[in-house]
């Protein structure tokens, strides 16, 4: 759910796309309404929060969960992702 604690209601929007719990979220610095989010279903998705309420990409070549998620403040639309559930040495 997207949250705006300045208004009355109980959400804003409703974000539907990922089959397990969210690791982690990271909004776009360039493109404002971008966000990222990665879970434990091992998908990488990402929304376009202005004009969809479904995911605007789906990555799902990870092998892991989605826990690291950073957009690039140099390259425009560059996304960067990583996780696992067990770090090696």
């Amino acid at each position: 759910h997207l949250r705006d604690p300045r208004s009355d209601s109980a959400y804003e929007m409703r974000l539907c796309g990922h089959k397990q719990e969210v690791c982690g979220l990271r909004w776009s610095f360039d493109e404002r309404s971008m966000l990222a989010s990665g879970g434990n279903d091992n998908k990488l998705l990402v929304w376009d929060v202005k004009k969809h309420a479904r995911p605007f990409h789906t990555f799902a070549d990870h092998t892991a969960a989605v826990k690291a998620i950073a957009w690039s403040p140099h390259q425009h639309g560059l996304l960067a992702s990583g996780g696992g559930t067990a770090g090696r040495g």
